[in-house]
């Protein structure tokens, strides 16, 4: 029995030392291991270092896309109704960004252009697009920074009125073309970037000026409130008109996955100078919303959203061919459209 127990003691006093051993072992090829990994890691910071020595630095980035999308449907002898009607529609965006130390110049301009052709009509425009954005950052932090703005919008072509079915085309009325309206927005104000994906701009002193270019267009008063003068009596050839306010422009762009892009784009403008008292309290906004879905290599989809309200642009209300009301509207725009995509 003593034999016994004195084996045990001796086999379990074996075993301890043995894992003793293992254990001290264990813990001098972590050491080692940590040690390896110190001294790797330094080598790659050092070659890191060198390849940056070695590599030009990249201050500009530049990129865009261009889409061409189609719309096309055809009816014959549907009994629901409807009409036959194709329309074509051109996409393009470019950028071009600087960025050294502390010094940030943004430049951004989106263009469209888009045309329909319904059965029994004309081809028309249903789409056109100038938007044209500058930006410029000094870094006060790595996210805050002092920032000005320059914002230009605009349209290509002229667009008629085709509220009266009843008048030939020739002989529409004329109701915007390029710089009629034109709208230059000029500010300093301060951006805080929240992520590298969403920023936010906010300006006490912003200049919002509106060119309505064609007299014809101007005497409309769509875009530019008509004025009195001393006796009264009402200006319709009003042209030009200048608004000092504040702004606030909130960006968000990001690539959610490898083949969806979303960009959107919201301005709030507050105007402190308008003769009309009431009317300061009035916010104009404009929200720009695009979503690009590569489908293939060269194949894409397109979904364009605007939303604009103005207390300044009066649009007119119709009861089948007659103005019933004129006055300040939210406007919606919604573009969806299918076709060929190219990123750059």
């Amino acid at each position: 029995m003593k034999n016994l127990i004195t084996g045990l003691i001796l086999t379990l006093t074996v075993m301890q030392a043995f894992a003793q051993n293992t254990l001290t072992q264990k813990q001098q090829e972590l050491e080692k291991a940590k040690t390896s990994l110190k001294t790797a890691q330094e080598k790659i910071k050092t070659i890191e270092n060198e390849i940056a020595q070695l590599t030009p630095p990249v201050y500009w980035q530049k990129g865009g896309f261009g889409a061409l999308n189609f719309n096309s449907l055809g009816l014959t002898n549907w009994a629901a109704g409807g009409v036959s009607a194709n329309s074509i529609t051109a996409i393009g965006n470019i950028y071009r960004n600087f960025k050294k130390n502390r010094i940030e110049w943004r430049n951004n301009i989106d263009l469209a252009y888009g045309l329909i052709k319904n059965e029994g009509e004309t081809l028309r425009k249903n789409e056109d697009k100038i938007d044209f954005l500058m930006k410029g950052n000094y870094g006060i932090t790595d996210k805050l920074s002092y920032s000005s703005l320059l914002n230009f919008k605009s349209q290509f072509a002229p667009g008629f009125d085709f509220s009266d079915p009843t008048i030939e085309d020739k002989d529409r009325k004329e109701i915007s073309k390029f710089m009629a309206p034109g709208y230059l927005t000029t500010s300093l104000g301060l951006n805080y970037n929240i992520t590298d994906y969403f920023s936010i701009y906010a300006s006490p002193a912003t200049g919002k000026f509106t060119f309505v270019s064609d007299d014809s267009i101007a005497a409309q008063n769509i875009y530019i409130p008509a004025t009195l003068n001393d006796e009264g009596i009402q200006f319709y050839n009003d042209k030009y008109r200048a608004e000092f306010g504040a702004l606030v422009n909130a960006q968000f762009k990001k690539d959610l996955t490898k083949k969806i892009n979303l960009s959107s784009t919201l301005n709030l403008f507050i105007n402190f100078t308008d003769v009309n008292t009431a009317n300061r309290k009035n916010i104009d906004v404009n929200w720009e919303t695009m979503v690009n879905m590569k489908l293939t290599e060269y194949i894409g989809m397109s979904l364009m959203l605007n939303l604009i309200h103005d207390n300044d642009v009066a649009v007119p209300i119709y009861e089948g061919n007659t103005i019933v009301s004129s006055g300040p509207r939210t406007q919606m725009k919604r573009l969806l459209g299918i076709g060929f995509s190219y990123k750059f």
